[in-house]
């Protein structure tokens, strides 16, 4: 099975989509159990691991497997996963920090605002701005999907596209909002 795993995936990194689907099918939700065993954050195995078929598409003419494609994309979702901890431990400890400051320069201005008024406030203008400056169909999926809470499936067929386009738009999105926002969901998430 590995050597022909092994032809599959040299199709795909010929661009073959039928090739891709295969993979997607067979070990997205392998990877995303083994992943969230890891981190035991269903959001961030999610991403993770659509991160990984993303990037594996994105780079199927670049990537060379060595043993199987089950190997490489176990290593890859556990890689990956480490460095998630790792950025996760220094994020927080940033955020302690920055949060720490903030507490300090409202008892200093003596505001009369609660802090959590203000970061709630500024999380919603950055959310909106970081919204729109998404792509069209970009926007349009994560729309759909995260605030009026359509499944993949549904959102596929409404847009007449199909739910790997869902997923991998919705990856977009989820990537891009996150680099935008990063710094105001620590201190979301500290604030609670």
């Amino acid at each position: 099975m590995t050597t022909n795993e092994i032809e599959i995936f040299r199709k795909m990194s010929r661009g073959d989509e039928g090739a891709f689907e295969y993979f997607f099918k067979k070990y997205y939700g392998r990877l995303y159990n083994y992943c969230y065993d890891l981190l035991k954050d269903s959001l961030a195995a999610e991403e993770i691991v659509e991160e990984l078929f993303f990037r594996v598409w994105e780079k199927r003419d670049q990537i060379v497997v060595q043993t199987s494609p089950a190997a490489y994309f176990y290593r890859t979702v556990y890689n990956n996963s480490l460095n998630h901890l790792k950025h996760k431990k220094v994020e927080d400890k940033f955020l302690l920090y920055q949060t720490h400051q903030a507490f300090e320069e409202i008892e200093k201005a003596n505001n009369s605002f609660p802090l959590s008024t203000l970061i709630e406030k500024e999380y919603e203008i950055k959310l909106q701005n970081s919204i729109e400056k998404l792509p069209d169909q970009c926007r349009q999926i994560f729309v759909m999907s995260r605030l009026e809470g359509k499944k993949n499936k549904e959102i596929a067929e409404i847009l007449e596209v199909s739910v790997n386009t869902v997923k991998t738009q919705l990856l977009r999105a989820l990537t891009r909002l996150q680099k935008d926002l990063k710094h105001l969901l620590v201190v979301l998430f500290f604030k609670n």
